[in-house]
Parts: C-alpha cells; sequence; structure tokens
C-alpha cells in the first residue's frame, strides 16, 4: 500500500493510527488501512519529459532469425538491424519458450531517443513479427512486449541488442520506473 502525506488533518489521522499499533514508514505502518478520500488527485504529467502520446505509441516492427551467434549478429548489425529475442516470462533464460527476432535499428533509435534510456525500458510495445518489413508483409505474431534490456555501443550509442519479455494484460511483471525530482535544478546543494 502506498501512503502520501497531503493534509495535516490527514497526517494526524495517520499518526494516530500508527502510534499504537506500528512506528512510522516500516512494513506494519503499511498495512494499516487508510480512508480512501485521504489519498491525493492523481498525478500530473511533468513538461518537457515524455508522456504516453499516440504519435509515439508505436508498434515495433521485427523479422524472425533462425539462428543466434557473434558473426550472425555483426552480419545483422551491419544489414541495419538489432539482434534481438522475446522471452516467454520472467525467468525465460531459464528455458522459458524464446523467439529469435530482428528489429530495425533506426526505429530502436528513435525511440530510445525521443522516451529516454530508462523510459524505454519502462514502457510497454506492441512487436509485430513480420516476414519482411514491407508494410505489405504477412503479420506472423503480434504481441505486447516489454523492453527487458537494451545494450549500446559505449562509443556510438547504437543499440547492439534488445531483450523483450512478454506482457500480456494477465501478467504480473517488476518494472524500473524512472523517477524525476521537480526543481532538481534550483537546488542549492546540487547546484554547489
Amino acid at each position: 500500500m502506498l501512503l502520501r502525506h497531503r493534509a495535516p488533518s490527514t497526517l494526524g489521522t495517520l499518526r494516530t493510527l500508527l502510534s499504537s499499533h506500528a512506528r512510522p514508514l516500516s512494513v506494519a505502518a503499511a498495512s494499516v488501512e487508510i480512508p480512501p478520500d485521504s489519498f491525493q488527485a492523481p498525478l500530473e504529467y511533468l513538461e518537457g519529459f515524455p508522456r504516453p502520446d499516440p504519435k509515439h505509441d508505436e508498434t515495433i516492427l521485427a523479422i524472425p532469425r533462425g539462428k543466434s551467434g557473434k558473426n550472425i549478429s555483426a552480419k545483422e548489425r551491419k544489414a541495419g538491424r538489432v539482434p534481438s529475442i522475446v522471452f516467454e516470462q520472467e525467468k525465460g533464460e531459464e528455458g522459458g519458450n524464446k523467439r529469435l527476432v530482428s528489429v530495425q535499428t533506426k526505429q530502436i533509435r528513435k525511440l530510445v531517443n525521443h522516451l529516454g534510456y530508462h523510459f524505454f525500458l519502462s514502457r510497454l510495445f506492441d512487436l509485430e513479427v513480420r516476414s519482411e518489413f514491407d508494410d505489405s508483409a504477412e503479420v506472423i505474431e503480434k504481441v505486447r512486449v516489454l523492453p527487458r534490456k537494451l545494450h549500446l555501443h559505449s562509443g556510438t550509442d547504437s543499440p547492439l541488442n534488445v531483450t523483450f519479455l512478454r506482457a500480456p494484460s494477465h501478467a504480473l511483471l517488476k518494472v524500473d520506473v524512472p523517477l524525476v525530482y521537480r526543481g532538481e535544478d534550483a537546488c542549492p546543494g546540487l547546484r554547489k
């Protein structure tokens, strides 16, 4: 449960509830029932940071590849594609169903530049596996995915490979959500 301090009356109610049972901000404090009307209004988006936009709510196009390996990956990168893997589950590396695909380098680079590295890794995308990158090509599979890992070249920041995780609507996944603090540029401690 998420505890938020909104107003002095809510804070006083919270202290009253917690004073006899548990220390504030402890595991036991998180289990205390707090009335739903004491929570804040929905959060608003910060200006200058990416937000859900239908223009950038893209479908990542991919083509299947048959083999993996260092030489094959190098050939894929030379052809303008990023070798990728789509895992079935959280522990897919340990024997889960996986699919080898290649995605376009320019599309991944555009998404990472627009959203940022950490925002890219915390967002769901639709992945369409086609026989070719043409719009007229046959769609083999369409699945919702979460980018799990993105390896970038240390000198050029070009994507080397991407690992995706299947994310159906019923799946429970752990996601590292990037935090951005408002007013960080005006903080006296950080300016020094």
